[in-house]
């Protein structure tokens, strides 16, 4: 069967699982099989060496290991015919139940099991028989399929030093194929350490079902059994001698001193990532420059504990000694087993010489390569000093001090992790400088935008602001025009108040005045009173008089008529002169008397009229005692106004002042609002520069 350059996956991603932690790319030879340009950390299968590093170092589960055991139980149902082969390293799982796996398998329907231990021992003879014959510079031994991947895809140029013969595993499916022909139809069921043991076979052609030990485990689990549930059963095939230790670091080292005592000083031992991929990957710039080979066969493994800790096994983490122990035991019963007895201890050979001789053939398990390096060529391009530098300006690695190779990335060097970059396998924002300057710079973004968008929302407020300062401006001034008039007004007001306290004080002097000569006149009156008073008196005294006036006249008129009467008597010479003087004094009396009468009336109207003035001045007097009443009354409501008109006066005055300080407040103001309103136009100018920085 020819082989396919293209790798069989055996290592899946549960991207469900994945925290993009990149430890896996950390411990992983390949590197770029890895893909960390998305979420999550997936790989490619055609650059996968299959070793199984990323399943052991993933805390979170998220790398495992592909194998056939689900396949290899459905295949059961449906009445496949199968033979199981079983890696050495068995006996290092299962509490060193080796046989009780036989077992278990028969129980499952394997029609035989096989031990690859006596395949490892035919892998011995055959890389003794090729080093004999073609006396190479150094023989690479290749029972792990993760190296030969290894050398095929990233350093073909080893692939000539690498053993031309099969694995322990694939000697032992020819040698079925060839020597028990009863199971020439059967599928070959590989119980096995490693996942990657499926790429052999699809390299070789042989090979149905790689079952991991792993696997087998947690069917029992699952089952609720133990291996001790199972019988011992031996294998179907010739015991191996210390072959056993094949699964153990140098264990083909030490299997080759049954024919080569001295072979530990010929043999490179060398295990483990990253110490054998560092070793392969110089080795060929080594034996270009003529300092290696130093060794003639290089022993070597991808596990640190060899395929005892494969990582289809549940060794890994385990201590060595309590691993390598069971596999010891072991090899100390198979030599007991071998051991020669009698005089063939001296003269025989070793009886797994006989058995050896039985199963090998030359060519039969001759191997060869594939050169695989021009998928990876295809796949991953080498980049460009150019390039790289290119990706480090992105990554603002600018300077030496900015290339740290802290290897947080999973990488080796930021050159290699620059390299996958330039693939599309990976991204700077999983670079921790990168991160923690995009952090910085984010920060500074973050703040940035913050800033924008506080000063946005500060000119947003400072420009209503500025509205509001110009409209608080435009009312400021409206209001000190209308302090200035009302401060006119009130002025004014003030100046009239003024003009009325003066008023009132003259009034007040006037009714000062007024109350005086009220008084005054209350007097006057008084004594008018008084006067008329005794003007009735008088009046009273002559009308009394015109009285006795006129008895008198009367009186005289009765003397002159009787006068006349005694003049008549007298003669007429006598009496003519007589009776005139008689008649005057008649004519006397008579005027006397109505003199007096007319006089007495006249007085008595007189008197009437007094009577009424003095009635009238009573209440004149009464009127001026009335007037001089409203008068106080008026000068004390006079007093009361100056007083109020004196307060209003002051307040007036202080109002007026008050006005003037407001006035000079709210001009102030209108300055500073001018000012402030200039100022913050400036400031939303400085804050909008903010937006350019």
């Amino acid at each position: 069967m020819t082989a396919t350059k293209s790798l069989r996956p055996v290592i899946k991603v549960l991207k469900d699982k994945c925290v993009n932690c990149h430890r896996c790319i950390m411990v992983c030879p390949a590197k770029m099989c890895n893909d960390g340009s998305g979420e999550i950390v997936d790989h490619h299968s055609d650059l996968c060496i299959g070793c199984g590093e990323c399943i052991s170092i993933c805390s979170h589960g998220a790398r495992v290991g592909i194998d056939n055991f689900d396949a290899f139980l459905e295949g059961l149902k449906n009445h496949e015919k199968v033979v199981a082969i079983v890696a050495p390293a068995v006996a290092a799982s299962f509490d060193g139940k080796y046989l009780e796996v036989n077992g278990l398998l028969k129980s499952l329907g394997a029609k035989a099991v096989f031990d690859v231990s006596f395949g490892a021992e035919l892998t011995v003879k055959s890389y003794l028989a090729y080093m004999k014959k073609a006396n190479p510079k150094t023989v690479i031994a290749q029972p792990c399929p993760t190296l030969v991947s290894f050398i095929e895809m990233y350093r073909p140029e080893l692939i000539p030093y690498l053993a031309p013969a099969d694995s322990p595993m694939m000697h032992t499916m020819k040698m079925i194929k060839k020597f028990y022909p009863q199971y020439k139809d059967h599928k070959i069921v590989v119980l096995s350490p490693c996942y990657s043991k499926m790429r052999e076979f699809d390299a070789c052609g042989l090979g149905d079902y790689n079952l991991a030990f792993k696997s087998l485990q947690k069917y029992l689990d699952d089952k609720g059994e133990t291996i001790e549930k199972y019988p011992a059963v031996d294998y179907d095939n010739p015991s191996a001698e210390r072959a056993v230790l094949f699964s153990s670091p140098g264990g083909l080292m030490r299997t080759v001193q049954r024919y080569d005592a001295d072979v530990n000083s010929k043999t490179r031992k060398i295990e483990g990532s990253p110490a054998i991929y560092h070793y392969l990957a110089h080795l060929s710039d080594a034996i270009k420059i003529g300092n290696a080979p130093v060794y003639k066969l290089v022993d070597c493994l991808n596990c640190h504990m060899g395929c005892n800790g494969g990582p289809a096994t549940g060794n890994r983490g385990k201590h060595l000694d309590d691993v390598e122990y069971l596999v010891e035991r072991r090899a100390q019963e198979m030599r007991k087993r071998y051991k020669p007895k009698g005089l063939r201890k001296f003269f025989g050979k070793n009886k797994i010489e006989k058995y050896l001789n039985d199963y090998w053939e030359e060519g039969l398990y001759s191997r060869s390569y594939t050169d695989r390096s021009d998928i990876f060529k295809k796949m991953v391009i080498s980049p460009t000093q150019e390039q790289i530098e290119d990706v480090f300006r992105f990554m603002h690695k600018t300077g030496q001090d900015d290339i740290l190779n802290c290897g947080a990335c999973g990488y080796k060097s930021c050159e290699q992790m620059a390299v996958a970059i330039v693939n599309h396998l990976n991204k700077p924002e999983n670079c921790r400088h990168y991160v923690e300057i995009q952090k910085r710079m984010q920060s500074e973004e973050e703040a940035k935008t913050m800033l924008n968008q506080a000063v946005d929302h500060a000119l947003e407020e400072m420009n209503r602001n500025i509205s509001g300062i110009g409209d608080l401006s435009a009312k400021i001034g409206e209001a000190a025009e209308y302090v200035l008039s009302s401060s006119s007004v009130i002025q004014q007001m003030v100046g009239n108040v003024m003009s009325i306290h003066t008023t009132l004080e003259h009034n007040a002097q006037t009714v000062l005045k007024l109350n005086e000569t009220s008084a005054d006149g209350k007097k006057l009156i008084g004594k008018i009173g008084k006067l008329i008073a005794d003007v009735s008196t008088q009046a009273q005294i002559l009308i009394e008089a015109c009285d006795v006036i006129g008895g008198i006249a009367d009186e005289t008129n009765i003397l002159g008529m009787n006068a006349a009467i005694e003049a008549a008597h007298a003669g007429e010479a006598v009496g003519k002169g007589f009776a005139v003087v008689a008649g005057e004094i008649r004519k006397l009396a008579d005027n006397s008397g109505k003199q007096a009468v007319e006089i007495s009336k006249s007085l008595k109207d007189v008197k009437v009229l007094i009577e009424n003035s003095n009635e009238t001045s009573l209440r004149a007097q009464e009127q001026f005692d009335t007037i001089m009443s409203l008068v106080g009354a008026v000068k004390n409501e006079a007093a009361s106004i100056r007083e109020a008109m004196d307060a209003q006066s002051s307040g007036g005055n202080q109002v007026v002042k008050s006005l003037e300080e407001i006035n000079s407040l709210i001009s102030s103001i209108k300055d500073e609002s001018s000012d402030l309103l200039s100022s913050g136009q400036g400031i939303i100018q400085d804050i909008g520069s903010l937006k350019m920085m």
